[in-house]
């Protein structure tokens, strides 16, 4: 009995199911000038079911696990990739933190900060987040992004799946989820200053090159600190060249966030460089500037910001991105609220691309 007891207070684990679902109305209008309307799904943030477990090994030692999937609410689906927002396994303790797995890039933390709402609104509910993108480098595209492109060609979309999943470390389901890293290894350092964060990451890729650097790896690091009513964020990432291509990508985001109390206050610049052979643009610019303003239950927001291109081969054919993003949100309890949305592209776009959306829906967390 004495044994049983010690070896279970040292080996406590546990395993939490959490969430979030998101449905709402949502019409969209075309540069074309057709519109749609429709029930959706993850309107105002991607809906997601995860597991996520934690066992005590004692002496600070913690091994824990993160498998998150995205349901849709439309047809009950889920996505092809079961656990497409994470899937990693990890240990824990006075040294830090390694996770290996499928995990979020070290950029879209630094951009979710800036945007305020952890990319929660606006366009596929990304926020600042790629809100208007059909691919980066197309008419409309996107506002900030969380991987690079290597200069569009290797966009975000489902026609460039292969290079983001089978050829490189970036996201694959590239076109539904550009924001994370496959066959990743991460390292977190411990708080050794109070309200600092350092994360470090490297993802391979799969094909086999005489060079490492043509494997399609991709690394990354950012660098959070908070104090007081103030967050300051950075992030840097390089994507490398994959077999039987040459082109290069790096990736740099800025930004910090303000709470005045009536109001906080959001801005934050981003710059994608790409360098290699028939590269769609070598320079990528964005700006984003954000507002919550708490009123009681509600709170309104504001966004703003823009995204622009230069150099290579087809800057001709490129629209530059001009987001805005206006809304409410009404809190009917800690855990459920109820939202307004409107986005706009101020760009001149055609075809299919969007021009604007207005969304009205439910959020809850469980």
């Amino acid at each position: 009995m004495a044994t049983l007891t010690a070896t279970t207070a040292f080996a406590q684990s546990s395993v939490t199911i959490s969430g979030q679902l998101d449905t709402g109305y949502t019409s969209v209008k075309s540069g074309n000038g057709s519109t749609q309307e429709q029930m959706n799904t993850g309107v105002h943030g991607a809906s997601r079911l995860r597991f996520v477990g934690t066992e005590d090994m004692g002496g600070g030692n913690k091994a824990n696990f993160w498998l998150e999937m995205q349901p849709n609410l439309q047809t009950g689906s889920t996505a092809a990739d079961l656990f497409n927002r994470g899937a990693w396994l990890g240990l824990q303790g006075g040294w830090g933190e390694l996770r290996l797995g499928r995990q979020a890039t070290n950029t879209i933390a630094a951009v979710c900060t800036i945007d305020q709402h952890g990319c929660y609104s606006g366009v596929y509910g990304g926020g600042i987040l790629f809100s208007g993108t059909n691919g980066t480098g197309a008419t409309g595209s996107g506002w900030m992004l969380a991987n690079p492109t290597r200069g569009g060609t290797q966009a975000p979309s489902t026609a460039n799946n292969a290079q983001y999943g089978a050829a490189g470390a970036l996201a694959a389901t590239a076109g539904v989820d550009a924001t994370r890293y496959v066959r990743a290894v991460r390292y977190s350092l411990p708080a050794f200053v109070t309200g600092l964060s350092i994360n470090a990451t490297m993802a391979y890729g799969t094909v086999a090159s005489a060079t490492a650097a043509a494997a399609g790896n991709s690394t990354g690091l950012d660098i959070t600190y908070a104090a007081g009513p103030l967050a300051v964020v950075f992030a840097t990432q390089k994507a490398d060249a994959t077999a039987g291509a040459n082109q290069t990508g790096e990736l740099t985001t800025l930004g910090a966030t303000y709470d005045l109390g009536m109001a906080k206050l959001g801005a934050g610049v981003q710059q994608e460089k790409a360098s290699g052979t028939g590269v769609a643009f070598t320079k990528g610019e964005s700006f984003a500037l954000t507002a919550t303003i708490p009123l009681g239950a509600f709170t309104p927001y504001a966004k703003f910001g823009e995204h622009k291109y230069s150099g290579g081969t087809t800057v001709g054919t490129l629209t530059n991105a001009k987001m805005s993003n206006v809304g409410v949100r009404y809190a009917m309890s800690k855990r459920t609220f109820l939202y307004g949305d409107y986005v706009n592209n101020g760009a001149v776009v055609t075809g299919t691309n969007l021009k604007t959306q207005y969304s009205v829906g439910i959020n809850h967390s469980f």
